[in-house]
């Protein structure tokens, strides 16, 4: 169904990165999610049918960080990686959606590889991290420490929604926990410290393909600012969410406006 298909390419370096790839389009999208504490292999089905929309017009990519340790790694290494996975499956030129830690990566992509990178959209992102988001990470590394990741996962879920979404949902997050297969603790943690690197400066002057920045009033994460900052620095299009947190790229309307800005 949707073409979906699970698949791994293999770095120079010897790591293994993982993606799933769906849909039938003439046109590639290329996914970059946030900092996860779950595994994506074997999730290619679950997101054909999310973006399901996407699969006539679009071929789609989701990748993920190259597999087990990434010890020292940085959003310009995580974005590097990126690159050459995306070459060796031979996508020349991409329309690049990064979400969250995603979208950090997604900057460094555009930035220093701009070739690559037909059109980009920025979600819930910011070009570094604002106190709300070291605070964050502090909780998150703190439960990862010890071993807790569904604490990580609990915490995550309070900071990403708003309040009236958690009362919406709380009743949907305990079989949401049940089903999730955490990656290592290790892993996570150095992902979630790769995000003490970002701070791209300059580099966003190097991105010249059309760019839509969009935001969330509410994002208790990347937070409102950091989406402003962004678009204002790179000088295009930004619009926010009135009544959504940092989980808006998880709206109908969020996925509805991606479609729109990548096909016209």
């Amino acid at each position: 169904m949707y073409n979906a298909e699970n698949k791994t390419v293999r770095l120079s370096s010897g790591a293994e990165v993982y993606y799933a790839k769906f849909g039938k389009g003439k046109r590639v999208l290329v996914m970059i999610p946030g900092l996860n504490i779950a595994d994506m292999n074997g999730t290619a089905l679950n997101l054909a049918y999310f973006y399901r929309k996407f699969t006539k017009e679009f071929t789609v990519y989701v990748f993920d960080r190259r597999s087990g340790r990434d010890e020292g790694a940085t959003i310009q290494s995580m974005a590097d990686d990126l690159a050459e996975a995306m070459a060796k499956v031979n996508i020349t030129d991409a329309y690049v959606l990064g979400v969250s830690q995603g979208g950090m990566i997604a900057q460094y992509l555009a930035a220093d590889h701009p070739e690559m990178v037909k059109k980009l959209i920025l979600g819930v992102t910011a070009p570094k991290p604002y106190p709300a988001t070291f605070e964050s990470l502090s909780e998150w590394i703190g439960f990862a420490e010890k071993g807790d990741l569904k604490g990580v996962l609990t915490k995550s879920y309070d900071m990403m929604y708003t309040e009236a979404q958690m009362k919406k949902y709380k009743l949907l997050i305990p079989v949401m926990m049940k089903f999730t297969r955490f990656m290592s603790t290790e892993r996570f943690i150095d992902h979630a410290k790769a995000i003490y690197t970002m701070d791209i400066g300059e580099r966003l002057n190097k991105i010249k393909c059309p760019v839509l920045v969009i935001g969330a009033e509410h994002d208790r994460i990347t937070t409102a600012e950091g989406a402003r900052e962004l678009a204002e620095r790179l000088g295009c299009e930004c619009f926010m969410f009135q009544n959504e947190g940092h989980a808006a790229y998880l709206s109908d309307e969020f996925n509805r406006m991606v479609y729109e800005f990548f096909s016209a």
